[in-house]
């Protein structure tokens, strides 16, 4: 009887202890997260790239929300035709808000996303109050993010763009990989215009060889905010390619020709090895959501 006693005890004792140590580290936890990461009611829209869906930046998102600095509070869809599923709210009084933009055809390519981008932002603003907001965006989406702030500028009508993470951004041709998903018929097949070590960036950043998606870019440069801070992941497998196999370095470095000496910040980062694979950029990459949670959020 008293073993028992003894037992059901300690039994006790361990729940307590571990209830209590439990307690103890998500307070560390919420205190490190409150002197380290800003909270505010900015939300930070995520964009996914070609052929892809919104599971691809789940995990993007995940990061972010598993160590409590931010929280996914909506999501919209963009139907075929450019109207918004909005699903999920957003108020002044939520902090850190996330929200992900999924366009329901996801290979309609980044021209099109741009102005969908368009209608999903003016909606954000005079419905629900938004004047200003952080984009991330992979591939494609990083693509669309930064032909649609050219587009929009600073129009008060719009958000205006506070920091942006653009990971893997084809703004000077995609490689020719002859995979099944690439378009097959011209103007987006056009986009697949990049092979490895073709191409250079010259002594002032600008590529040697300017395909005509870039040309677009660079017409329109002077428009982008000055106001916001970009960051620019890309990935080197180290592989010979100078590439992260979809897009090359050439490709994605051509973002600072554009914005370097006219942004308020421009960073770039280089992912290398097998984690800089083009997909593999924004899943569960260790490297890219730590440089992506302290350019966002942190103090």
């Amino acid at each position: 009887m008293k073993s028992r006693k003894l037992l059901i005890a300690i039994i006790i004792s361990l729940m307590i202890g571990l209830v209590l140590g439990t307690l103890f580290a998500q307070h560390r936890q919420a205190d490190y997260v409150k002197k380290h990461f800003v909270s505010s009611n900015t939300p930070t829209i995520f964009v996914h790239g070609w052929s892809s869906s919104g599971l691809a930046e789940l995990p993007l998102i995940d990061s972010a929300e598993q160590i409590h600095v931010a929280k996914r509070t909506m999501v919209i869809h963009v139907r075929n035709n450019g109207t918004l599923k909005i699903r999920g709210r957003l108020n002044a009084r939520m902090r850190n808000p996330i929200i992900q933009v999924i366009f329901d055809n996801n290979r309609a390519g980044e021209f099109r996303n741009a102005q969908w981008l368009k209608t999903v932002m003016r909606t954000l603003h005079d419905s629900y109050g938004v004047t200003q907001y952080n984009a991330v965006g992979h591939s494609m989406g990083a693509y669309a993010w930064t032909y649609y702030n050219m587009l929009v500028g600073n129009n008060i009508s719009y958000p205006r763009l506070n920091r942006a993470v653009l990971i893997a951004g084809p703004y000077d041709g995609i490689i020719d990989n002859h995979k099944s998903n690439q378009p097959l018929y011209p103007p987006l097949s056009r986009l697949w215009d990049d092979y490895p070590n073709e191409n250079w960036l010259n002594d002032d950043g600008r590529p040697a060889i300017v395909h005509p998606e870039y040309r677009l870019l660079m017409r329109l440069a002077h428009r982008f905010p000055k106001q916001a801070k970009v960051l620019n992941i890309y990935g080197d497998l180290d592989d010979g390619s100078d590439s992260d196999g979809v897009v090359t370095n050439v490709s994605a470095l051509s973002l600072g020709y554009l914005l370097e000496n006219r942004v308020a910040a421009y960073k770039k980062k280089k992912i290398t090895g097998p984690d800089a694979q083009h997909s593999r950029l924004h899943a569960h990459n260790l490297e890219v959501n730590k440089a992506l949670l302290n350019w966002i959020w942190q103090r």
